[in-house]
């Protein structure tokens, strides 16, 4: 686990070393926190890189000892959040949309397979659900990054599973 702390001063010198060390182990969160509410791979790359820079810029507000991961991810929904609103689109799945789920770009182990099958989920399934098996962070910093109670984000996390263990059945 990276101790983003210690990277603070390099992103304010605008060190590209500390911010590949950055960017390399954040960006499996980012994307999927973006991808979650744009469902575009072209948008979630555009809208990855408004959210680095964005970083950047703000690199002052960050509070030293507080989640930096939560911080960013947080950037990263707003980011994706304000271009929803802006574009006003409806999330509708489309096959051939999602065909780079299997590139080789963004699977290096398969870490993006679980895209395609959380489509049916509600928005915020379908973060929680990609925040916890893509992102792997703890309940408690998805609570964080969503601004969420604990419980809530436990019963969000249980009813998607729940979903997707019966959208399985249905499918043998």
């Amino acid at each position: 686990m990276v101790d983003y702390d210690n990277y603070i001063d390099a992103l304010i010198e605008k060190d590209n070393q500390a911010f590949e060390v950055i960017y390399e182990s954040t960006r499996k969160g980012v994307f999927s926190i973006i991808i979650s509410i744009v469902s575009n791979k072209a948008v979630t790359e555009d809208l990855m890189q408004d959210t680095y820079m964005k970083m950047i810029e703000r690199i002052h507000q960050y509070k030293r000892g507080k989640n930096f991961y939560a911080w960013l991810l947080q950037i990263a929904k707003n980011t994706a959040l304000d271009y929803y609103r802006k574009e006003k689109r409806m999330n509708v799945y489309d096959p051939q949309q999602h065909e780079y789920l299997f590139d080789s770009e963004y699977t290096e182990s398969n870490d993006f397979a679980v895209l395609d099958m959380v489509k049916s989920l509600e928005e915020e399934e379908k973060q929680v659900v990609l925040l916890r098996v893509v992102s792997d962070l703890k309940f408690k910093e998805i609570a964080s990054v969503l601004e969420r109670p604990i419980g809530t984000i436990l019963w969000i996390y249980n009813k998607a599973i729940k979903k997707l263990q019966e959208e399985n059945l249905g499918k043998e």
